[in-house]
């Protein structure tokens, strides 16, 4: 999965490391994350790009606050969508989810 932000395309890749990290640093349950506090969504996608990068062997040097500074309040249903495609609430992902492992 890869997402626009501005000019350049980054990858992401949700891991239970790049949850874990979201909410170390937040403070913030994941499964809390909604539009409510719409801010949230880049933050975690900003650990979904960085888990991304790593299984891409990509250098992603950003913090936080320079990421959230190259999103734009226009980026946000771009966001939303990311969001949503990454953690599994397509319907692609949904008819997997009995596949014995």
């Amino acid at each position: 999965m890869e997402i626009t932000i501005g000019k350049r395309i980054y990858p992401m890749r949700a891991t239970m490391r790049g949850w874990r990290k979201f909410e170390k640093n937040t403070g913030v349950k994941v499964t809390e994350v909604d539009s409510n506090d719409i801010t949230l969504i880049p933050e975690l996608i900003f650990y979904f790009v960085q888990e991304g990068c790593t299984a891409q062997g990509m250098q992603f040097t950003m913090e936080v606050d320079e990421w959230l500074g190259e999103i734009e309040v226009t980026d946000l249903p771009v966001l939303v969508e990311a969001m949503a495609a990454v953690m599994g609430s397509s319907k692609k992902k949904a008819k997997r989810k009995n596949k014995p492992l």
